[in-house]
């Protein structure tokens, strides 16, 4: 998402061709170093991973951790967040302000450990953990832009192969827990899935798994997640990313954002969600969709969810029926957490205690993602 918890350009779920209106450790152990002797394929890491939270408005803000008001993250809310039941952790992280010039690129060393430092707090406790360069690639005025003159692009791409090397040789050491997301939203200022904009957007995802790959040792083979233009549940961007050299790669995964639907998700205008009609389209959006575009890849819900503004009794209906509805279909949903208050607020924790604002909200997500994963096409239905 953009800074401050908006939408990120490309979010489009349920506007724009999407259906409706509007702690298991795997193989390889709990520990944070050391590479696992065998590794988990996506297949069997998804079964392992749901549901999922995102630190967000922390790493990704800028210039700092804290400058978008949430206090810095602690080992105590990365234990409460798994105790409560997520079992994956998305890691935001913004770099730009902590990337010196070219053509080293290099990253402050200090940003780097307090990355690797969350990182490890939440490997240690049994959860997975991607980790990504975040608000760098989503048009809010970072490095990586688009659509591109052929020379721009590839320096672009240049300054992509230099970051991420860095990024994964930090963390070659981890074992398969920690995987990569190569960007956030990738998407030009003010949105479009234009051709130039996804020719742009292949050449990067090619520079960065090309990068990961390259450093060799566990980041080989490491689960790494991509994503089309905007991460949007959109068909032609999905048709583009496909034709990307990397992607017969056997550990790539795809992330999608969602907000389903985006007049209850993405809105502080009320909606009562929670009608037949509602939890018919939520499966059609996935069922007819997300699963026809996507049959056989492993998928994430990189960022879904829904604002404080909405009833918490229709806000936990939701997080319920959208866990199960992803789960069931072999899809992993991370919720997206900006933290703070107000009627933006995705919030499920406090930031400082660690405590859960909505334990309703909480527990059915989790029940959710428990029902889906129970058995395939275990669809939600209206109570």
């Amino acid at each position: 998402m953009a800074s401050g918890g908006a939408a990120g350009g490309g979010v489009v779920a349920g506007s724009a061709g999407m259906a409706g209106s509007g702690g298991a450790a795997g193989s390889g152990g709990s520990g944070g170093a050391g590479g696992s002797t065998t590794q988990l394929t996506p297949q069997q890491a998804a079964k392992l991973m749901s549901p999922g939270w995102n630190l967000g408005n922390s790493f990704d803000s800028s210039p700092n951790e804290t400058s978008f008001g949430n206090p810095a993250p602690t080992q105590s809310l990365i234990n409460a967040v798994h105790a409560a039941g997520f079992k994956t952790l998305r890691l935001p992280v913004t770099w730009t302000n902590h990337i010196g010039p070219g053509p080293s690129y290099t990253i402050d060393s200090a940003w780097m450990n307090k990355v690797t430092q969350t990182a490890r707090w939440a490997v240690d406790a049994g959860m997975y953990v991607f980790v990504n360069t975040h608000h760098e690639a989503d048009g809010n005025g970072g490095w990586i832009s688009f659509p591109q003159s052929t020379s721009s692009a590839m320096n672009v791409a240049t300054e992509v192969t230099a970051v991420w090397k860095q990024i994964a040789t930090a963390f070659q050491s981890f074992n398969d827990h920690l995987m990569f997301e190569c960007f956030n939203e990738p998407n030009e200022a003010g949105g479009g899935n234009t051709p130039e904009a996804q020719t742009d957007l292949n050449l990067y995802l090619e520079a960065c798994v090309h990068a990961i790959r390259g450093t060799g040792g566990a980041n080989a083979t490491r689960i790494t997640m991509i994503q089309p233009v905007g991460a949007s549940p959109i068909e032609a961007g999905i048709r583009s990313m496909q034709k990307a050299s990397i992607i017969d790669d056997p550990n790539l995964v795809i992330s999608l954002h969602t907000y389903y639907p985006t007049n209850f998700g993405l809105s502080t205008t009320p909606y009562a969600w929670g009608s037949d009609s509602d939890y018919t389209d939520m499966k059609n959006s996935i069922a007819q969709q997300i699963r026809v575009w996507l049959p056989t890849q492993v998928i994430f819900i990189g960022e879904w969810g829904s604002m404080s503004a909405q009833a918490t009794p229709n806000r936990t209906a939701h997080a319920l029926a959208y866990a199960q509805d992803t789960t069931t279909a072999n899809l992993v949903p991370i919720w997206w957490d900006n933290g703070g208050s107000g009627s933006s607020s995705f919030s499920l924790f406090d930031r400082n205690s660690g405590a859960q604002k909505y334990s309703g909200i909480v527990s059915s997500l989790v029940m959710g993602a428990a029902n889906g994963l129970a058995m395939p096409n275990n669809w939600a239905t209206k109570p």
